[in-house]
């Protein structure tokens, strides 16, 4: 009795419209965006998870004269000046995995502000698994379905999948990794400065200086330039990986079929 009930449950959910969900996320900006989906999106540590066709639309309608373009992976998608554009994103045309979203709002010439980089999980396919759960006691027991969502990690050291604290995001075309995730897996040392004010990295007799929200970065006391700022989130500085593993004299390779970063540690 308990499989038919199972069963019956799935093949109604199999069949039955799916509900659609709102979930309002801030990237690295200070500006919301709106995410709408046909499907149930579901809230990670980083953003969001997201299936099917997604609309996307700013946090409040914006002023007159005020221009927004909206960027999925760095690529600018549609161009507005309306008070409450959106733009619907087919997200089975993309890859399993992470991608990011921006709204950037400009007056004339001059950006007025940005949504900042927004990560999503697209979840169309295998990484998405239906969990059946039995609660309840007595003569009354219910089956509860609900959706687990199976993340799989863009960098992978020494061909396998990393263990990371915080999962790491693309922004301007480059990956972002934790510091301390980064040298969990190749080895070394972190340390914070004095308030805070810049963190401290040591691998090989290499020491590595960063500069929270700023590209700057001290290789054994010589200036040098990651091309990209870093930033702090939850205590932990992001840093783009293959610079910061270049100077370390590590190597990295970006797939981009896979979408994947594979870094080789000597």
């Amino acid at each position: 009795m308990r499989h038919l009930v199972i069963l019956l449950l799935l093949a109604a959910l199999a069949v039955a419209p799916a509900m659609a969900g709102t979930l309002t996320l801030t990237g690295t900006g200070a500006y919301a965006l709106q995410i709408v989906g046909t499907a149930p999106l579901l809230a990670t540590t980083t953003g969001a998870a997201v299936s099917g066709t997604i609309t996307l639309s700013p946090g409040e309608s914006l002023k007159e004269g005020l221009t927004s373009t909206f960027y999925v992976d760095s690529q600018a998608r549609f161009v507005s000046a309306l008070p409450r554009p959106e733009l619907a994103v087919d997200t089975t045309k993309l890859s399993d995995g992470i991608h990011e979203l921006r709204m950037d709002v400009s007056d004339g010439t001059q950006l007025a502000f940005s949504t900042g980089g927004i990560p999503i999980h697209v979840v169309n396919n295998s990484t998405v698994n239906l969990i059946i759960g039995q609660t309840g006691g007595g003569n009354a027991p219910f089956v509860k379905l609900y959706r687990k969502i199976l993340l799989r990690e863009i960098v992978w050291f020494n061909n396998r999948e990393a263990d990371l604290e915080k999962h790491a995001v693309v922004q301007g075309g480059r990956v972002f990794i934790t510091l301390t995730d980064l040298l969990r897996h190749v080895g070394g040392t972190i340390i914070w400065g004095p308030s805070k004010s810049y963190v401290l990295a040591e691998r090989n007799s290499v020491k590595l200086r960063f500069i929270p929200g700023s590209s700057r970065v001290y290789v054994n006391g010589k200036r040098a330039s990651l091309g990209h700022s870093t930033w702090r989130s939850d205590s932990r500085l992001f840093v783009p990986i293959r610079p910061v593993l270049a100077l370390l004299g590590v190597d990295t390779d970006w797939n981009r079929l896979q979408g994947r970063a594979y870094v080789n540690t000597p």
